[in-house]
């Protein structure tokens, strides 16, 4: 029987080694489906006034977040301490119409009034105040009237870079990004000048502590390098009821994304360092958890800016009817229980796997 016995043993050496090899094909598959765990809970906004966050701007000195409700709010801006909890409103005395971003720069606080849904507006506004800080009074401001070269754009997005110039990226299939003069006047309409292409349907942007811009969509986050306009890197974003917001944490290491909403969240994702695969961005929030694989998705190795859906390209009063009917469901929370199905399902697999490495090792 000896003989025998030392032809079992090779056989079962290889049958383990294949099935040792499933593990760790079943392993990789598996994770493969799982949503990325890079993403984390900074904060979450509970401020029950706060139910349209549509823009996130990081005063690093003060160690204070800014943000703003969308169209219908008038003139506050509400300051947030590190645990996303109101420190104080700063008021001002104006009937906005459309606010949709804002941005921090050296100690000024802009609002950029630039939402036009139906594209009708002849110009668009851009408050700001110097030395911003909570205020219990309404406080004075000063304004920017800018108006473009192409006519009426709906926009969601100002950027300021590291010399104080403005930017405004509009949203839409063909989106552009928008310069203002070096010193726009405060008396009479600064004409913006279009200075390049930008990607499709971008809700939001900051700019890094290197000057490169950081512009969202729906879907995704768009490094631009500012000299060329080119986008050099991109990653998919975790899946948001309705991401409109973007700014960096206060070391400037990483992004901060947030969304419309009762207690939004906002999350904590790394700034992209190479060009991946993100789904086609569109107009409105999907309904489901992004994929890097989904159909139409962008090419890794094409640099461009991101192509839109055609079939996702409605008129602007389409538009703005989509972003107004988004459901109260909380996306975040469906992507969480995806990943917590994932996990117990890749246990379970591990586990039957490895259970039958072991019958079979054990037997005679």
């Amino acid at each position: 029987m000896e003989p025998t016995t030392r032809r079992r043993r090779p056989a079962r050496r290889r049958a383990t080694s294949a099935l040792t090899a499933l593990v760790a094909i079943t392993v990789l598959g598996w994770s493969a489906t799982i949503p990325a765990a890079a993403d984390t809970v900074e904060f979450t906004i509970a401020d029950s006034q706060i139910t349209e966050s549509s823009g996130l701007a990081t005063d690093t000195d003060a160690e204070r977040y800014w943000t703003v409700n969308d169209s219908g709010d008038g003139g506050t801006a509400y300051a947030l301490d590190d645990q996303g909890e109101t420190e104080g409103t700063l008021e001002f005395r104006v009937d906005p119409v459309d606010v949709e971003a804002i941005a921090f720069h050296q100690g000024r606080l802009y609002v950029a009034d630039i939402g036009d849904n139906r594209a009708r507006r002849d110009s668009v506004t851009v408050y700001f105040f110097d030395d911003a800080a909570p205020s219990a009074d309404p406080v004075v401001y000063k304004a920017y009237d800018f108006s473009y070269p192409d006519g009426p754009h709906d926009a969601e997005t100002l950027l300021v870079d590291g010399d104080g110039r403005l930017f405004v990226v509009t949203k839409g299939a063909q989106g552009g990004i928008y310069a203002a003069p070096a010193a726009p006047s405060r008396q009479g309409v600064n004409e913006l000048e279009r200075v390049a292409d930008a990607p499709a349907y971008v809700t939001d942007g900051t700019v890094l502590s290197d000057g490169r811009f950081a512009l969202r969509t729906y879907v995704s986050v768009e490094i631009v390098d500012p000299d060329s306009y080119e986008v050099v890197a991109r990653a998919a974003t975790p899946a948001q009821q309705q991401g409109e917001s973007i700014t960096t944490t206060f070391d400037g290491k990483h992004l901060l994304i947030g969304s419309e909403g009762k207690r939004s969240e906002v999350l904590r994702v790394d700034i992209p360092a190479a060009v991946g695969a993100v789904p086609s961005s569109s107009a409105t929030p999907p309904d489901a958890e992004p994929s890097p694989t989904a159909t139409g998705g962008q090419d890794p190795s094409d640099g461009s800016s991101a192509t839109a859906d055609p079939s996702a390209n409605p008129s602007a009063e389409d538009t703005g009817a989509a972003e107004d009917d988004v459901p109260a469901d909380d996306a975040a929370a469906t992507t969480s229980r995806q990943g917590t199905l994932g996990a117990l399902g890749l246990a379970a697999a591990i586990a039957i796997v490895a259970g039958s490495v072991v019958v079979l090792i054990r037997r005679p």
